[in-house]
């Protein structure tokens, strides 16, 4: 019974997991290569990294025809905000970073939807 198991068992583990001799130094060395690459991307000239909501402020200032200043409010229905920087999640909480990043910036962005009255 004992070698029924081990002769069945034996030949399941190499069809169904292939060689098992793995490169590990290998894998290391692409999971590391890739992570610079990734890093390198996203660090300015300076080596800060690049701000994610640059593109979404941009998009904004555009659709409001000025920049955006210190101390400014700012009021969109969700709906409207969808149209000029739009999201996955069409939920107020997917603006949370980008309320926050203004938040630091000295402007009030307010999101107003249908659901939130």
């Amino acid at each position: 019974m004992m070698r029924l198991l081990q002769a069945m068992f034996s030949s399941l583990t190499t069809t169904w997991h292939g060689p098992s001799t793995m490169d590990v130094r290998a894998a290391i060395h692409e999971a590391q290569e890739g992570k610079s690459i990734n890093s390198a991307q996203l660090a300015r000239d300076d080596g800060q990294p690049e701000d994610p909501y640059a593109d979404d402020i941009h998009r904004l200032e555009a659709a409001l025809e000025h920049p955006l200043e210190k101390g400014a409010c700012i009021n969109f229905k969700l709906q409207d905000l969808l149209q000029i920087i739009p999201r996955k999640r069409r939920r107020i909480d997917a603006y949370r970073g980008l309320v926050g990043r203004l938040n630091k910036m000295g402007v009030k962005l307010t999101i107003n939807s249908q659901k939130s009255r």
